[in-house]
């Protein structure tokens, strides 16, 4: 790799993580980097599908999304009775109304439009349960933790992968979608994801779940991590580009930064209630 590129792309990695990190550790910065995020990763969506096209509809969604992680905070936090969370769907009415005019000549019905509602804002809700567990109180940990898994993830299948995955005879994962992506990448994100459940457990992840959770989110990570992946590329390839945007220099956009997120917070927030650790 060109030094050039691997200074640019290590130095965003690093401003990445110091955002992220920060808007974790106090309520406040929470709720402003999941609001933000919301936006920013439903925005790069609709580039990749819907275009410019149903600005209006596509503005309606994010606010709704929006409003409804912004209810389930301060149902967490401050009590707020859950009814509350039906206002929520008044934007979603708001664009089905321009939708009705915006489509009616060409009798167009874009399901994308909604898409943000059921790919981006099932992860946000679920981080809201996993900033507050059990206790009702706020914890950066827990959040914190599964970053890491995610991340560490990243780092052993993009190194095993390039190292070892890119050889004349090694074997693709899913080349009708993403050619470089190998089996022997996927092994090499396993150990570090497996590594990196045992040093968060081991250093700050101890006070919010014993060892045999952690490395349950690793396995989690693992599995569905890879297929959050796959299924962003699924939404380039249809785009036609590389990456999902530009705004983190040397890695692309949030969702090529997210793309696991957005399906393993769910899927651990499952796990964690059925131990009736949320």
């Amino acid at each position: 790799m060109d030094l050039k590129v691997l200074a640019t792309r290590s130095g965003s990695g690093i401003l990445f993580l110091v955002v992220v990190v920060a808007g974790l550790l106090a309520p406040a910065c929470f709720l402003v980097l999941g609001n933000l995020l919301i936006a920013g990763l439903s925005m790069e969506f609709y580039r990749l599908t819907v275009g410019k096209r149903f600005r209006k509809e596509a503005v309606c969604i994010i606010l709704a999304a929006m409003l409804a992680f912004t209810l389930g905070f301060f149902m967490l936090q401050s009590g707020l009775e859950a009814r509350w969370m039906m206002t929520a769907f008044l934007p979603v009415i708001a664009a089905s109304i321009f939708l009705l005019f915006d489509g009616a000549a060409g009798h167009e019905f874009p399901t994308a439009v909604y898409f943000p509602l059921i790919y981006v804002l099932p992860a946000f809700l679920a981080a809201v349960l996993l900033a507050f567990p059990v206790d009702g109180a706020y914890t950066w940990k827990l959040l914190l933790g599964i970053f890491v898994i995610i991340w560490c993830n990243d780092v052993g299948a993009y190194s095993l992968g390039m190292l070892l995955g890119q050889r004349p005879n090694s074997r693709k994962l899913f080349p009708a979608l993403s050619p470089k992506k190998s089996w022997i990448g996927v092994v090499g994100g396993t150990l570090f994801a497996f590594l990196a459940a045992w040093l968060v457990s081991a250093t700050f992840g101890a006070s919010v779940l014993s060892w045999p959770h952690w490395l349950a989110i690793a396995g989690i990570e693992s599995v569905f991590g890879v297929l959050g992946d796959l299924f962003e590329s699924l939404l380039k390839r249809h785009a036609q580009v590389k990456d999902a945007g530009k705004l983190i220099p040397g890695h692309g956009g949030l969702l090529d930064r997210f793309d696991d997120m957005l399906f393993v917070f769910p899927l651990v927030a499952v796990y964690l209630a059925l131990f009736h650790l949320l």
